[in-house]
């Protein structure tokens, strides 16, 4: 059950009555201003989950050459011009492999 925002500024109000009628209670004014706090943080959160529901989605916002360079070189390009990406072939004599865990 969602409360409404004026039902939470209600209780704000509320407890900053009681604040003020514990001004001189150090520890029972506190406890009321740490509960409007509270409140403010529960409203300022719901404003945010509606702004961020209403932005655009990552997928709409990223143009196509910002796609081209995250996703890297595509596999037409690779066929395209294929002695570009040819893997090392040196011989080194007692190397399995081109990685540095290959033994």
């Amino acid at each position: 059950m969602a409360v409404g925002n004026d039902k939470v500024i209600q209780k704000m109000i509320s407890e900053l009555n009681q604040a003020k009628e514990q001004n001189h209670k150090q520890d029972k004014w506190l406890k009321h201003i740490e509960n409007v706090r509270l409140l403010c943080d529960l409203l300022l959160e719901d404003d945010a989950s509606e702004s961020t529901n209403e932005a655009k989605s990552p997928t709409e916002s990223i143009s196509t050459e910002e796609m081209k360079a995250m996703i890297g070189k595509q596999e037409s390009e690779v066929k395209s011009n294929p002695d570009k990406f040819k893997k090392s072939t040196i011989d080194h004599d007692i190397a399995n492999g081109n990685s540095i865990f290959d033994f």
